[in-house]
């Protein structure tokens, strides 16, 4: 079930392992995943494996096309609810922080936990970075963009 969470269209869905596990092994089937009529699913992606080791940090990062894909292919983190290797979505608008009401356009950031499987499509404007992962954990994520 993928769920729609701010206007701006951002999707996120937590896949089962026998799903995660084929889109690790063929990349290609990333369209396959998204909603059904989703500009995405008809576009060619270009994808990479990006492994965050203890002691990462990404910053501010936009993705090269017209949609960013982020599937999480193995975490090892304290859980849901640790920060450690989070993903952080950004709206880079000037003033976008000063909103008063969040989705409008967004305000504030949005943080999503490094659970395997988890899925996030986002439009490539938008800006992502990766939280510091802690010590003696890591996490290994699918990045993929539009060509």
């Amino acid at each position: 079930m993928i769920t729609t969470l701010w206007e701006t269209p951002v999707h996120t869905a937590q896949l089962p392992d026998d799903v995660r596990t084929r889109a690790a092994a063929d990349p290609s089937l990333l369209p396959e995943l998204m909603p059904a009529g989703h500009p995405g699913r008809d576009l060619p992606w270009t994808c990479r494996t990006e492994h965050w080791p203890e002691g990462f940090h990404a910053g501010l990062r936009h993705g090269t096309g017209a949609w960013c894909a982020l599937l999480v292919l193995h975490a090892r983190t304290a859980g849901e609810d640790s920060l450690s290797g989070a993903v952080i979505l950004h709206d880079p608008r000037a003033g976008a922080a000063n909103v008063g009401l969040p989705g409008l356009p967004w305000g504030r950031p949005l943080t999503l936990s490094t659970l395997p499987g988890l899925l996030v499509v986002i439009p490539g404007w938008l800006a992502w970075q990766v939280a510091p992962v802690r010590t003696e954990e890591d996490c290994t994520v699918l990045a993929a963009d539009t060509a």
